[in-house]
């Protein structure tokens, strides 16, 4: 078995007879300008060309990278695409439309036949993100990639997947930080969080990937001060031999699950500038409120009208105009009292990303398009809940309607674990580490 590390999440696994490469974001921005890639890599197109398998995990746009795709289209448009297939979405659309030809939905829970000798099965979180299982003669190697389980969810799939061979999962911070701490205390969190992760898995190797990236807006530059960079992953492995650290543009070959032979790229990769994203000029402000104003509207059935017990108002100030915004589920968007202390501010543009577009939370969120004003984070914290619940269809009216549907029944079933272990837990906050 061969993997190549192209860039952030984009890995090229040759195994068995197959090539599949997984979520190629090679070049450009992500979530609407709020990251950047910490290295660019030429080499990466043309080997992500080679691939005979293409499976992108979800929809934020580091994974599901509209340019990357679409470049990759042109070249190799006769690549097997496995497209995520789920009651509250269907990626086979979307992977056409960059002008694939091979597109084959991929259910949940659903073992797929990729070649003779190698299969996968695809399996969901409750939010957006996927796990891939591949078992190719004696290999199986788990893409855990982005997923957030707690542990005793973890411990519950692997009774039915079984042991793992090779596993990869991400390691950084991948969004806006509600709490603050110091660097050096959040880089130990995340090691311990890596840790952790691994001990539960307890694969006989693992890749630590998906991190390659950093914070473009002004509201967050300072969190890339806290990032684990390539040299503490190295001492992190210099402690366990299971990790195999790969620095973009590197390969390895493993001949067996505990016998791996790294190359590195020559010369290495240098890290690029970091840059500042611009959001170009102001919102007009009568159709800004107007546009949030039926998000906020719309929560409140979505939230079975409980929307408004649970929630406590949310006061934003736009640093572009000097105003600011009072948010309130069931009603509509208002100017609020500039003398009062905002819990978060935000430009005009960033606001209409969070709640006027489609998957426009993710990219708010994870994109981290905001700075945290009031120490207390209740507020943005609910509200980056609810909304993501809801453009999720993970709301309570939603799951109300998969309780009366045999197929929503099965996309409840199919999160057992995960469900189960997050109510035992009471794991339920946005954007926290939950393991």
């Amino acid at each position: 078995m061969r993997i190549y590390y192209l860039n952030h999440a984009a890995l090229l696994v040759e195994v068995g007879g197959i090539r599949i490469l997984f979520d190629p974001w090679l070049e450009g921005t992500a979530f609407s300008g709020g990251w950047g890639l910490r290295y660019y890599n030429p080499d990466a197109p043309n080997i992500a060309a080679t691939a005979t398998h293409l499976w992108i995990s979800h929809w934020h746009s580091d994974h599901l990278h509209a340019p990357s795709l679409a470049k990759l289209a042109e070249s190799n448009p006769r690549m097997v695409v496995l497209a995520n297939v789920s009651a509250n979405f269907s990626m086979v659309e979307r992977m056409e439309s960059f002008g694939f030809r091979d597109v084959r939905p991929i259910g949940e829970r659903e073992i797929l036949e990729l070649d003779d000798h190698t299969t996968c099965c695809r399996y969901p979180t409750a939010g957006i993100d996927n796990m891939l299982h591949i078992q190719s003669g004696s290999w199986s190697i788990l893409n855990y990639n982005d997923c957030n389980l707690p542990a005793g969810a973890i411990r519950l799939l692997l009774k039915r997947i079984g042991p793992i061979d090779l596993l990869f999962t991400n390691y950084n911070h991948a969004g806006k930080l509600f709490d603050v701490v110091d660097d050096e205390v959040r880089k130990r969190q995340l090691e311990e969080t890596l840790a952790l992760t691994v001990d539960v898995m307890d694969p006989a190797r693992v890749v630590p990937f998906a991190s390659s990236h950093y914070y473009r807006t002004e509201e967050s530059a300072d969190q890339n001060g806290s990032m684990l960079s390539f040299d503490d992953l190295e001492a992190l492995a210099e402690q366990d031999e299971r990790f195999v650290v790969l620095r973009v543009g590197d390969d390895a070959t493993f001949e067996s699950p505990t016998q791996a032979t790294v190359h590195r790229r020559k010369p290495p990769l240098p890290e690029r500038a970091l840059e500042t994203h611009d959001y170009g000029p102001s919102l007009p402000w009568e159709d800004l409120l107007g546009e949030i104003s039926a998000r906020c509207v719309a929560l409140e059935s979505q939230f079975l009208h409980l929307g408004r017990l649970a929630v406590p108002d949310l006061v934003v100030r736009l640093r572009d105009y000097g105003r600011n915004l009072r948010l309130s589920v069931g009603r509509p968007a208002r100017e609020a009292d500039p003398s009062e202390t905002p819990h978060i501010e935000a430009h005009s543009r960033a606001m209409h990303i969070w709640l006027a577009k489609r998957f426009g939370d993710d990219t708010f969120l994870a994109g981290a398009h905001f700075r945290i004003v009031d120490p207390d984070t209740t507020a943005i914290e609910r509200w980056a809940l609810i909304t993501l619940l809801e453009a999720s269809h993970l709301d309570p009216r939603s799951c109300v309607q998969y309780l009366a549907e045999q197929e929503g029944r099965r996309f409840l079933w199919n999160r057992r674990e995960e469900i189960w272990a997050t109510l035992l837990g009471r794991r339920v906050k946005a954007g926290r580490i939950r393991i």
